[in-house]
């Protein structure tokens, strides 16, 4: 290698790692200031700490040398990078077609787990991740459909990948627990409050708000591209595999891979594996089946034990962690040696031992936490069945024992929580014979109950930022809408009492639940009576089955601090602002675009555009052949997204739920594309009439879910379970039938149909304004357009639109 010879020329690789490292030097220029600004304001300096400060300095000198001149890093790694690639195409050239075959289903499964992996890390790691989840999905699609699109006009070189992810999982480590752990940075929330995914424009510093949000934001664009670029090597070697066999079979094999790689995430979920394992299955797999006859695979390798070893490093040995299939869980020790749980690195519960032994020696601060939990037994005195929701570590339950229920069903939908309390609360309230345990979603468990109650309480059941594995929803969207309340008061005996508990992230929440509580039929007028327990907004709403709540002995309470507000909640609420099963949206203030979302949806947006100009070039035409892939793929994210959030309503919205959704999403179109195969499906225009009728019926029952009713329960979720997948069926069908044609290039199609499922992610925010079933109609849309321009005589609309037509268009 003599200076004069450069030995190689630049490609989409180069500029994908001078990408990837000008992005990386970005968080860690970001991340020396803020440690530097820490140490400074620290009183104590030590030897470590001077030694720590020169480390930073030199690390935050490097990044801003790499982010002002790029070469500085590029033309050194040029060598190398041109090197992985020449080695893995000559190697794949000696490779067998049959192993190629075999290689499409464990690359295949091994992107969609890295997809779902990183997902789930991140969202665990920084809460900011789980209000953006979508964030890094749109992430992965845009990296692994930029990936397929050059999958055969550039070299690939796939062991790129797992220097890349060890280099991010390092820095967001690094990040989080040293400058991000107790200070704020990177941990706060781009929105007015943690709770809330919505801005009052009107009142709001909006200067304050960009200051306090601009590192948050800056985590969200550093890490939307750093995952981009990680899953572009394992999209263009997806796209090289998949044209070892013809298109349908390769295409078949490929959703046979997504099924396997939800499997496996699946299994790893039931047995709240750590992300160790989660990163041991997708690197280990890609290590040793892929980079195994890479002449450079010890590359891969030293950077796979940086990986486990960064993730297994016990940053905070005193802490217990547990990754349940929702949320990371950490186990901490009070003061007084009683457990306290985080979530996401944020305060979530804590355990109270207010049992008759400790009575005597309690705190101040103890009796106000008994009356709090004892509450609502001042209007059901020693009732005879008690239905908790969100029993979480046990301290309502141990309360409705202490006053003399003669049994509680407990209503938990976190198993890991259960496990923690039953382990550690003092009382031991879950070992207790009158009790009876349901791991079950809130909303599910009183649709198919069959017992009817005395007291129904919510405790202060809020899902901080545990959402939904696929959408915008948290786990608890739909435990507040109208129809998920009045499903419980039905289920009350007469003279019932319902208790909801909440702290009030803002005055809007309260409204809301005091106004789904009036409209409840056959309810006598609410109580609203401020609590104050662990937080000054925290109220507790009392409706009882019948006729009004009255609290009684109103001045003992308020002597202690309770507040009756039931005047101020009482007063009228916006109709439209109420949240419902079709806009379960109950955090927001009000139906409106958020502003937080808007602006990282923009950011989604630039980024993307930086994205694709660096890795496959703007200058090519738009090929009029590939658009129907486009429009397929957004329509399937948005009818994908509803069915999740359609079967999560029916069948409750746990994990496992939604893990058997995508699985049945993707055994509807593995299903679709075996019928193509065997040419027992060729009309193509006939299933896009099917689809778009099935889009129709399934609007108008998403509006109206008795649309078709009947006696049983298990009839009326069969019929939903058909309506939403009889268009993901027909999907399948037109998919595969155009993937079949002969001048059709599988991986160009695929990339299209990714960059579409990008776009339609994006689309579905539409749902904060209009609701869930307005995604059936943007579906619509899209399919429409889909069909427009898969047929011929859609080239006139074509040239109206200024789209050439290419060589390759049908």
């Amino acid at each position: 290698m003599g200076g004069t010879d450069t030995g190689w020329t630049e490609n989409a690789n180069h500029r994908l790692v001078r990408f990837f490292c000008i992005c990386l030097g970005t968080l860690v220029f970001a991340y020396s200031l803020l440690a530097l600004r820490l140490q400074f304001e620290s009183d104590s300096v030590t030897a470590v700490d001077i030694l720590l400060t020169l480390v930073r300095v030199l690390m935050g000198a490097a990044a801003l040398a790499i982010i002002i001149h790029p070469p500085r890093i590029a033309q050194p790694l040029g060598r190398q990078i041109a090197l992985l690639g020449t080695d893995f195409e000559a190697g794949y050239a000696r490779m067998a077609t049959q192993e190629k075959v075999r290689l499409i289903v464990l690359v295949t499964m091994v992107s969609l787990l890295l997809e779902l992996v990183m997902i789930r890390w991140l969202a665990s790691v920084f809460p900011v991740f789980s209000f953006f989840k979508n964030f890094t999905l749109l992430a992965c699609f845009l990296g692994l459909g930029a990936g397929y699109a050059v999958a055969e006009k550039q070299p690939c070189a796939p062991a790129l990948v797992l220097p890349m992810l060890a280099l991010f999982v390092s820095l967001i480590t690094l990040l989080r627990y040293d400058v991000g752990a107790g200070n704020g940075f990177f941990t706060g929330l781009p929105m007015h409050e943690q709770t809330s995914i919505n801005i009052d424009m009107d009142r709001f510093d909006w200067p304050s708000l960009f200051a306090h949000s601009l590192p948050v934001y800056l985590l969200l664009a550093m890490s939307f591209v750093l995952c981009a670029c990680i899953c572009y090597p394992v999209g263009q070697l997806c796209g090289k595999l998949l044209h070892a066999t013809d298109a349908l079979k390769a295409y078949g094999l490929n959703l046979l891979g997504s099924i396997l790689g939800v499997l496996v995430l699946f299994v790893m979920s039931l047995f709240w594996l750590p992300p160790v394992i989660w990163f041991t299955a997708a690197g280990g797999i890609l290590l040793f089946f892929v980079l195994s006859r890479d002449i450079r695979s010890p590359i891969g390798i030293a950077s796979f034990c940086v990986l486990l070893t960064v993730l297994a490093w016990p940053v905070q040995p005193e802490t217990q962690r547990i990754y349940s299939p929702y949320q990371l869980l950490e186990r901490m020790a009070k003061s007084d040696g009683l457990m306290n749980i985080l979530s996401g690195g944020a305060y979530y519960q804590k355990v109270f031992n207010l049992s008759e032994s400790h009575r005597s020696i309690e705190s101040a601060a103890d009796r106000y936490v008994r009356t709090y939990y004892e509450f609502p037994f001042n209007f059901k005195k020693k009732p005879e069945r008690v239905a908790i929701v969100g029993a979480g570590s046990g301290n309502d339950i141990a309360a409705a024992l202490r006053m003399g229920a003669a049994h509680v069903d407990a209503i938990e939908i976190d198993p890991a929580i259960v496990h923690l309390g039953r382990n550690n609360h003092p009382e031991h309230p879950y070992d207790d014979p009158r009790v009876t345990v349901h791991i079950n979603d809130a909303r599910n468990f009183f649709r198919t109950a069959q017992q009817q109650y005395d007291l129904i309480i919510y405790g202060v059941l809020d899902s901080h930022t545990a959402l939904s594995h696929a959408s915008n929803l948290r786990v608890d969207s739909y435990v507040y809408t109208r129809e998920g309340i009045d499903e419980a008061f039905r289920l009350l005996k007469p003279d019932g009492v319902m208790s909801i508990a909440f702290a009030l992230p803002n005055e809007s929440l309260g409204f809301k639940l005091s106004h789904i509580l009036q409209g409840l039929p056959g309810a006598g007028k609410p109580l609203a009576i401020r609590v104050r327990y662990d937080s000054s907004t925290t109220t507790a709403f009392v409706v009882q089955k019948g006729r009004d709540a009255v609290l009684p002995n109103i001045e003992a309470f308020a002597a202690i601090g309770f507040t009756d507000v039931s005047q101020r909640y009482a007063q009228p609420y916006p109709e439209s602002s109420i949240p419902t099963d079709d806009w379960p949206f109950f955090y927001m203030i009000n139906r409106t675009y958020p502003v937080s979302y808007l602006i990282a949806l923009g950011m989604v947006m630039l980024l993307s555009t930086m994205f694709v100009r660096k890795t496959i070039g703007l200058n090519d035409p738009i090929e009029r052949g590939y658009l129907p892939f486009f429009f397929l793929g957004a329509g399937f994210m948005l009818v994908e997204t509803k069915a999740i959030t359609e079967l999560g309503l029916h069948l409750g919205g746990t994990w496992f739920v939604i893990a058997a959704t995508i699985i049945m999403v993707l055994v509807m179109a593995f299903l679709a594309n075996l019928i193509v195969q065997r040419n027992a499906f060729q009309r193509t225009n006939l299933a896009y009439v099917g689809l778009i009728v099935s889009l129709l019926v399934g609007y108008f029952y998403a509006r109206n879910h008795t649309l078709i009713a009947f006696a049983s329960p298990w009839a009326n979720l069969a019929l939903s379970g058909v309506l939403l997948t009889i268009p993901l069926f027909f999907s399948g069908i037109i998919f595969s039938s155009l993937i079949g044609r002969a001048s059709v290039n599988i991986s160009t199609a695929l990339a299209y149909n990714l960059m579409g499922a990008l776009f339609g992610g994006l689309m579905e925010y539409n749902s904060m304004y209009f609701g869930f079933a307005f995604l059936y109609l943007l579906a619509i849309g899209f399919y429409a357009l889909a069909w427009l321009f898969s047929r011929n005589p859609g080239i006139a609309w074509a040239r109206r639109l200024n789209i050439p037509r290419t060589d390759a268009a049908s």
